[in-house]
């Protein structure tokens, strides 16, 4: 039996709201655990969001990435499509800031000449390597030990004013305590393209 098209609308939306009270995932979406709990992908639908870092690459959340040399145009569109909220003109014009509608994540990039990302600045949210945490939920003590295991090396930084460096993954660390607040919680994490 064929429905008049007046009823599909409210039908359809009637099944979207059954399967989202159900639980039952949308289409296009990926659900994911790993050793911090559940990973939620980047969505204007779903949050808090567990960033993956892609050492010497960029960093992803499910199908949204920020990689080194992305088109500035591109990175954009994606971000705000995946609920970011755009990016005002900040005072330095090779910058965005991109923070997620809901304030949980916070993330900035900076492009080169060509407009092409060249430093990702992860300062608000989850992140995490192989599953364990550098960012969000974890201390500089807790990164240090699980890098000391993978022997991972930690240096003090010969690229930035402040943290450590992780030359293998290619980032650097800060805590609340290097950039002049408390505690040993990680401030930032920073990739570059450039970073030897």
């Amino acid at each position: 039996m064929l429905l008049p098209s007046r009823l599909c609308a409210p039908l359809l939306c009637c099944i979207a709201l059954v399967l989202c009270s159900t639980g039952v995932q949308a289409q296009g979406t990926t659900r994911t655990t790993s050793a911090t709990g559940p990973a939620v992908p980047c969505s204007k639908h779903m949050s808090p969001s567990t960033w993956q870092l892609l050492p010497r690459q960029g960093i992803s959340c499910g199908p949204l990435k920020i990689d080194f040399g992305q088109p500035r145009a591109a990175l954009r569109s994606a971000m705000v499509a995946a609920g970011f909220v755009p990016p005002k003109p900040e005072r330095y014009q090779d910058e965005d800031d991109f923070q997620s509608t809901d304030k949980t994540t916070f993330i900035r990039v900076r492009y080169d000449a060509g407009d092409k990302v060249q430093d990702i600045e992860f300062l608000g949210g989850a992140l995490a390597y192989q599953g364990a945490p550098l960012h969000g939920g974890t201390t500089f003590a807790d990164v240090k030990k699980r890098f000391k295991a993978a022997k991972l090396q930690l240096r003090d930084t010969q690229w930035l004013g402040d943290g450590q460096d992780c030359p293998e993954l290619g980032i650097n660390i800060a805590t609340r305590e290097d950039v002049g607040g408390d505690g040993d919680g990680i401030e930032w994490v920073i990739l570059s393209s450039t970073f030897k």
